[in-house]
């Protein structure tokens, strides 16, 4: 790998930079895009409205005045505007360039995105209600239009092309960047950085990295990069939950390597509290230092590459529990006993929120079996027998996994169970003409941190225990398991 010149760290950029001649205050800048943004005049900029566009324009004049390419051709005529239709409205992205400087390199692409629209306003009473959306994200959008304005200025350490594109309509689905994505050649997109909620660093200043996994060794290639005093880079393999995805995950459907640099879920976002003044700018400004260097060495890397597919893992597990017997068509009622089970799966992620997962299992199962009498009826009292079975046992669950956090994975899952039972008795007599095959359905709830996970699992057979037993009892279980997944 080429090593990349990283001439300009945040340590020697002391808060100022030259634009022009003229003296550019950076926590100024990012502050003035900022309350500008999530003003009252830009109502909530809300997706296809008249303010939405208001802030287009902005964005554009800013885009111009520090000189990018515009980066929309349409009928021969080059615009910083790319209009598009989303949920019956005319949206609009904003996109600029600054092409690179190696004749190979510069055909390939980096993008730096951030989304300027937020959720609008509404009327309560004779009030209007704005959502500003200053963290959510006029933060990202100010962040961006000042990494351009560096990378402007260090446009000849640029190798590759470094594409800047304002989203409209990520609160409506995700519809700019979807529509950005099929605008541009995604084949020659080498890695996507975007920025969503930066304006809330905390007082570890911790900024957070998701999606490092997307990027062949996305752990070393970020990690080398110098982070400047005051900021601590989390990284994290896991991209977004399923109700948090931003517009990084438009360019990871596509096959490209996307991570999303963010402060947080501290803010009030998606609340009119989201406002300026409580915005941390000074966070902000080691924010974009460190993210102009790191958009630099992209920029300069010999090669980046996509990770490979790492969808099928493998884990352990043991499990304890309780059995019972259930009679479908009685009063009287079997009573739990101590059952385990032990055993290894598969799983197959098809994405971060769903998989599937086939395991095997040895399973001993106890229960307390009522008496009955000659003609199968049950005696009720209080004496019952012993009944247990060893099996053979093969869930294949799929499982949705709606995240906490990167950390702690939640999932719930659902799905057909198959037992083998080869050995059955009651008050350890063999039962003759016990179902040998034993099918049900499987359900559980489990939380994993990291490579560990706990789950609560049921069982619910579907076939009796005993081919010959009048009152048909039917095998239930419901299980504590600990398991490792490699």
């Amino acid at each position: 790998m080429k090593k990349a010149v990283l001439l300009l760290s945040v340590a020697s950029f002391l808060a100022v930079h030259t634009m022009n001649g003229q003296t550019e205050d950076l926590k100024g800048n990012l502050e003035r895009h900022v309350y500008t943004l999530s003003s009252d005049e830009y109502l909530g900029r809300e997706a296809g409205s008249p303010e939405a566009y208001m802030a287009a324009e902005y964005i554009a004049a800013e885009f111009e005045n520090i000189g990018l390419e515009p980066g929309i051709v349409k009928d021969g005529e080059r615009s910083y505007m790319q209009n598009f239709r989303w949920d019956g409205k005319q949206c609009c992205n904003v996109v600029g360039f600054i092409p690179g400087n190696d004749p190979e390199l510069r055909e390939e692409y980096i993008v730096i995105g951030a989304h300027y629209d937020h959720i609008g306003s509404k009327i309560s009473g004779n009030d209007t209600i704005v959502y500003h959306g200053a963290d959510d994200n006029a933060s990202g959008t100010a962040m961006l239009i000042e990494l351009a304005r560096i990378l402007k200025q260090r446009e000849d350490e640029l190798q590759r092309t470094v594409i800047f594109a304002a989203f409209d309509a990520e609160e409506a689905r995700l519809g700019g960047s979807q529509a950005a994505v099929k605008n541009m050649d995604a084949q020659n997109v080498r890695f996507m950085i975007n920025m969503d909620m930066v304006g809330w660093l905390d007082d570890k200043g911790t900024l957070e990295i998701n999606g490092v996994s997307t990027l062949d060794n996305g752990r070393k290639t970020i990690g080398v990069i110098p982070c400047p005093q005051g900021l601590q880079v989390k990284l994290n393999n896991r991209n977004n939950t399923a109700f948090t995805a931003s517009d990084h995950d438009s360019f990871r459907y596509n096959d490209i390597p996307a991570i999303h640099v963010t402060t947080g879920k501290r803010s009030p976002y998606h609340k009119p509290e989201d406002t300026a003044d409580k915005i941390n700018y000074e966070g902000m400004e080691l924010i974009t230092g460190y993210m102009a260097d790191m958009s630099v060495a992209f920029a300069d890397m010999e090669e980046i590459e996509p990770a490979g597919p790492c969808k099928l893992s493998a884990g352990i597990a043991a499990s304890i529990g309780s059995g019972y017997a259930m009679f479908r068509k009685n009063a009287v009622q079997g009573r739990a006993a101590t059952s385990f089970n032990a055993g290894a799966f598969l799983q197959y992620n098809f994405n971060d929120y769903l998989a599937l997962r086939p395991e095997v299992q040895y399973t001993y199962f106890q229960a307390r079996y009522p008496h009955s009498n000659s003609s199968g009826e049950l005696i009720i009292n209080n004496s019952y027998r012993w009944a247990n079975s060893q099996a053979l046992t093969v869930p294949v669950n799929i499982l949705v996994s709606p995240d906490l956090t990167d950390e702690i994975h939640t999932y719930i899952g659902l799905g057909p169970y198959y037992s083998y039972i080869f050995d059955a008795g009651i008050n350890r007599t063999p039962l003759k003409n016990h179902n040998m095959h034993e099918w049900g359905i499987s359900m559980n709830i489990g939380l994993e941190i990291e490579h560990v996970g706990m789950a609560f699992t049921g069982y619910f057979s579907l076939t009796p225990i005993s081919k010959e037993d009048i009152v048909k009892a039917y095998r239930n279980s419901c299980f504590f398991t600990v398991y490792y997944r490699f």
